[in-house]
């Protein structure tokens, strides 16, 4: 959908041509790992926002190009560390890296990639950007932790949940925005409000991506739906579900814990039918909405149309 966009393409090229070129190990293991998963292709939003905000100020490739690589190197990270935690034999439609290398690799590999993030942007980047993704990384391994604490909570409410996803995605959102707009110099005003994009947008994209789990296509999203059921992970359609008159029948399967592929199948029909999925792509759109209004400050150009767009496809997207 940015193939309109020239502007954008050559630098999101350059993003994975950076970080192959400096995301260097002498484990030919690691290394090979990691060449597979940024071939494997991924959305690369949060780079995207970073490149567009930026090019709206005083743009240098030699920063922003080295800070939205890491900022990518970090949500890779995160992506093979969460595979580990849930068991995922699939990411991106392949075999994930714990799958295919083995869980201490990808402990490993993690690890690894987190460090170099940081290690690629420590000269160039500001002591203020700097704070800003070290304590943003502080509050994803916090998100994490709350969420793995909660596993098979049938007293999760909706609250607690938009807690867990504003440190666990969509603080990552914002610290891309915010990161780009403070390195290209943009005004203050300007700044809080694409941390704000940042925030409510990550929010929107991440119940979009707990929708998938329960009505998305299996080829398309690259793993079985359900599989945050199986490991205990309950995300908004269930959590709304389990506040209607659905609650009795989904926690008598539920309270089972091992579950069978029937069992999920079960729950994914009676969370539909309470409405839990509407709910959901409901709040999704009011995050939307409340991030486009943060766009107001920004005048009329190529960067503001691609950021549209963005905000227009986490709704539409189906992976």
């Amino acid at each position: 959908m940015f193939d309109k966009y020239e502007f954008i393409k050559e630098d999101m090229k350059k993003i994975d041509e950076f970080i192959l070129a400096n995301v260097k190990t002498n484990s030919p293991t690691i290394k090979k790992a990691i060449d597979d998963l940024v071939l494997s292709g991924g959305k690369r939003i949060r780079p995207l926002l970073v490149i567009a905000i930026a090019r709206m100020g005083e743009y240098s490739e030699e920063k922003i190009i080295p800070i939205a690589a890491s900022i990518e190197i970090m949500h890779m990270a995160t992506l093979i560390h969460d595979d580990i935690i849930d068991d995922s034999k699939m990411r991106r439609g392949q075999k994930s890296v714990q799958s295919k290398y083995g869980k201490e690799t990808a402990v490993f590999t993690g690890d690894f990639l987190f460090s170099q993030a940081f290690n690629l942007i420590a000269d160039i980047i500001s002591k203020e950007n700097l704070k800003l993704i070290a304590k943003g990384v502080k509050a994803i391994c916090e998100g994490e932790i709350e969420q793995f604490d909660n596993r098979y909570n049938l007293d999760l409410s909706i609250k607690k949940y938009l807690k867990r996803i504003y440190r666990k995605t969509a603080l990552l959102f914002a610290i891309s925005c915010e990161s780009g707009a403070s390195q290209a110099g943009l005004p203050k005003e300007m700044i809080r409000a694409m941390r704000h994009f940042g925030l409510e947008i990550g929010t929107a994209f991440q119940i979009v991506d707990d929708i998938l789990d329960y009505e998305g296509v299996e080829r398309v999203v690259g793993k079985p739906l359900g599989s945050d059921l199986l490991n205990g992970i309950y995300t908004l359609p269930l959590i709304y579900a389990l506040k209607t008159d659905r609650k009795k029948v989904i926690e008598g399967i539920l309270r089972k814990r091992d579950l069978s592929r029937r069992d999920v199948n079960r729950i994914i029909k009676e969370v539909k039918l309470s409405g839990g999925i509407d709910y959901a792509k409901e709040l999704a759109l009011k995050y939307v909405k409340k991030a486009i209004k943060y766009l107001e400050v920004i005048p009329d150009c190529e960067q503001k149309s691609l950021m549209m767009d963005i905000a227009d496809d986490v709704l539409k997207r189906n992976h």
